[in-house]
């Protein structure tokens, strides 16, 4: 069987499905379509965790929250809360690249007292595409995304180890971009917010460029063919205008995670 490897950087939880075997159907041809495609064997993933992160990009405290997991895919097909949904045009587990929709992030003020004034960042529909490859044991992930909120690049890369026949360690590296009007939404401060605040905050505009870089590292574990638990951690370091915002008070900041899943 192939290992799926398509990978999920918003956060330092790395989806099931990249490190679970997946089965593909053959004999299909250069004439599949998509209705063959939804003829494919579906893999599932079930399951939950804690995560601890930070209350908003910038904060100086964590919040602890739950983790969901809900994943599917077919090979090519995926959906779920971790990936949103979206279709891989590979068949080559190592070489895999693609189109997916998802809810881009979004932030409450009421998330952290530093926010007074800033009113929330709502919900968006966001388009993105991905491309990720794996020369065993190395491998290298970037994911593209748009919305209304902007746009952003993630790259990764780093190594994979396998520590025995139940567990594998992922290590790696991170580093992300965000256009003007990206890091503008997440870090700027327009006079209307400033004054919101009471002042407390200066008006302040974000420029395009590096958002931030990191380490992350995640372990997983396998309890049988189908119990699995998941462990990762990340430190990112703001960067550029985005570290020199008002509403940056921490520019390093930790996650760690926790989360047991079953996939069938």
């Amino acid at each position: 069987m192939k290992k799926s490897f398509l990978l999920l950087l918003s956060t330092s939880v790395i989806s099931p499905l990249a490190w679970a075997e997946s089965t593909q159907m053959t004999g299909l041809g250069e004439s599949s379509t998509l209705f063959f495609e939804m003829a494919r064997k579906w893999q599932v993933t079930v399951g939950g965790g804690l995560a601890s992160v930070s209350r908003y990009d910038g904060a100086v405290t964590n919040r602890l929250r739950f983790v969901p997991l809900l994943d599917a895919e077919n090979g090519h097909i995926f959906a779920g809360t971790t990936r949103g949904i979206g279709y891989n045009f590979s068949d080559n587990a190592d070489l895999q690249y693609g189109l997916r929709m998802t809810l881009a992030r979004s932030r409450k003020q009421s998330a952290d007292a530093r926010l007074k004034g800033m009113g929330d960042i709502g919900s968006a529909g966001e388009a993105g595409a991905f491309l990720n490859a794996r020369f065993a044991p190395w491998y290298v992930s970037s994911s593209l995304a748009a919305s209304s909120h902007g746009t952003w690049l993630d790259l990764g890369g780093g190594y994979e180890a396998r520590l025995s026949e139940a567990d594998r360690l992922r290590m790696g590296a991170s580093l992300s971009w965000g256009n003007a009007r990206y890091n503008q939404t997440f870090f700027g401060v327009n006079a209307a917010q400033a004054a919101a605040s009471g002042n407390v905050l200066t008006a302040y505009n974000a420029n395009s460029g590096i958002k931030d870089y990191g380490l992350v590292a995640n372990w997983m574990h396998n309890y049988s063919r189908e119990w699995f638990s998941n462990a990762g951690i990340s430190l990112k370091q703001l960067s550029g205008s985005d570290k020199n915002s008002p509403l940056t008070v921490k520019s390093t900041m930790y996650s760690a995670n926790f989360v047991v899943g079953y996939h069938f």
